[in-house]
């Protein structure tokens, strides 16, 4: 009994800690650490935000998280003469979504008269019919959702080319959740960094 009740904490665990974002990456050529040993913050992007990441809050946090995950790749923030350039885009807009339901139609349960036969007599009884459901197609639904992208560029200083890119998008359905969710969701961006 023991074991399962862990085992069921270990699956209900394991599929809350799953993330909501979806995370991408593209490259234009390999960032070569030889190559590259600094790098330096630009101002973000046209940043398309609502009040969710439009904040100095939610800007340090996507700052502080890539710069450190930087640093972990080997890479010094270096603000004079850097190899390369950082930047960041938040975009937050609302997005309809459309979700399909499956529709059932669920015939009345009844009472039907019967007739039986017992030593030779009739016997009179009811029964009670339930049928059980019958799928009859799919009922479309539309919900307006906010959704949420945090995209990271590296920018080649010498050429002015973005080199990596990498970005998250998900559903934001609870701002502070959203912003204290960042240092994770930088993190994840840069396991696609190779």
């Amino acid at each position: 009994m023991k074991k399962q009740v862990l085992m069921l904490f270990v699956i209900v665990t394991m599929a809350s800690a799953c993330s909501s974002y979806n995370y991408y990456s593209v490259e234009h050529k390999p960032v070569d650490r030889t190559k590259y040993k600094t790098f330096a913050w630009i101002p973000e992007g046209q940043s398309k935000s609502t009040s969710i990441y439009d904040n100095d809050v939610a800007t340090d946090k996507i700052v502080e998280s890539a710069s450190q995950e930087m640093g972990n790749k080997g890479f010094i923030l270096q603000s004079e003469n850097p190899d390369l350039l950082l930047r960041y885009t938040a975009v937050v807009k609302k997005e309809i979504k459309d979700y399909t339901e499956p529709v059932y139609y669920n015939a009345p349960a009844r009472l039907l008269p019967r007739v039986g036969y017992y030593r030779g007599r009739g016997v009179y009884y009811y029964s009670y019919y339930n049928p059980m459901p019958i799928y009859v197609g799919d009922q479309e639904r539309r919900i307006r959702v906010k959704a949420n992208s945090i995209i990271i560029d590296i920018i080649d200083r010498k050429t002015s080319k973005v080199i990596w890119r990498g970005w998250a998008e998900g559903e934001v359905n609870n701002p502070e959740k959203a912003v204290n969710e960042i240092p994770q969701v930088i993190g994840n961006i840069f396991k696609k960094l190779a």
